[in-house]
């Protein structure tokens, strides 16, 4: 009996191990929410002023090849507005797939309605901390 507790004891501390403690709060890519938890994400919005449909992730995309959460609309060459909720880390947005392209960057924390040519043109997105990035 005593072997078994020590079996489910371990497991516990494995499981918490691998998924987190609970209770804490994380940052959840493309769960529709644009959070800053535990290094932050960043928000992409196919209008102007963060609203409507929103895609929201983690990690630096070399193409935008998914929709916006909750939407068949593909993100590639939809994006009109952007947060980035990183509050250490700089974005950069990539007319081109690959972080190529004419490019723009986002400060942390920052939100921008891209105007203009800026709009509805971005196809791949790099954090700065992501060695891949081009900068």
């Amino acid at each position: 009996m005593k072997k078994m507790r020590a079996i489910s004891a371990i497991a516990a501390i494995a499981f918490t191990a691998t998924t987190g403690f609970v209770g804490s709060a994380t940052a959840g890519s493309y769960n529709g929410v644009c959070e800053s938890s535990n290094g932050g994400e960043v928000c992409l919005y196919d209008t102007n002023n963060y609203t409507g449909a929103v895609y929201d992730t983690l990690y630096s995309k070399p193409e935008y090849t998914g929709t916006y959460y909750g939407t068949n609309t593909p993100i590639n060459d939809t994006v009109t507005s952007t947060w980035n909720r990183d509050p250490d880390t700089r974005v950069w947005f990539f007319a081109d797939a690959n972080y190529t392209g004419t490019d723009g960057g986002q400060e942390p924390g920052y939100k921008l309605n891209w105007e203009g040519g800026w709009s509805n043109k971005w196809s791949s997105h790099c954090f700065t901390s992501n060695p891949s990035c081009p900068w």
